[in-house]
């Protein structure tokens, strides 16, 4: 099964009015989303650490890389004040582009990096959608080395982010600060 995810409309259901910007790094060899709630029809809200954290709401930003030799897609949640609420890890088959479009390949499993202005306390890791991995195993929408794969890449992944060396999380704020739009 192809869960291919066209990455301007993921996380997009609340938006009213989204500005999208797309660029490559050519650097990292790796696609910049970046999309900028004007309005939303309602805030987004989710709990984290026990609070209730808004995630997206109007003049909240995704800032979102694809990186070509990567197998995840990793989506920075910026607030209004630009604080980086989480970074979240689409554990991927592969990332594409198809005419300038970034996509990716899910594979189910996710890795949230909690930042501690959402926290209000610390930094953590968290492993999530497990279920979903193992619901695709067990209807064959992937077989169990996909499914392996998929927690290889989460493992290294998760290192990474304990040892401080992912490069995207490494780079914080500056791409949102250089490619927004300043519609605000």
């Amino acid at each position: 099964m192809n869960r291919k995810v066209d990455v301007r409309k993921k996380y997009t259901r609340e938006a009213k009015e989204l500005e999208i910007t797309i660029v490559k790094l050519e650097e990292l060899d790796t696609y910049v989303t970046l999309k900028e709630f004007r309005e939303v029809t309602e805030p987004y809200y989710m709990y984290i650490n026990g609070e209730l954290v808004k995630k997206i709401d109007k003049n909240f930003t995704l800032l979102e890389y694809t990186p070509l030799h990567e197998n995840y897609n990793v989506r920075a949640h910026i607030d209004d004040k630009s604080n980086i609420l989480e970074y979240y890890f689409d554990i991927t088959d592969g990332n594409i582009v198809e005419e300038g479009i970034p996509y990716y390949d899910d594979l189910y499993l996710d890795v949230v990096f909690y930042q501690e202005c959402a926290t209000k306390s610390s930094t953590y890791i968290n492993l999530e959608d497990r279920n979903d991995l193992s619901d695709a195993l067990k209807s064959g929408a992937i077989d169990q080395e996909k499914y392996n794969f998929a927690y290889e890449v989460a493992d290294k992944l998760m290192k990474e982010l304990k040892s401080k060396t992912n490069r995207f999380v490494n780079r914080g704020i500056e791409d949102y600060l250089k490619y927004r739009k300043n519609i605000i």
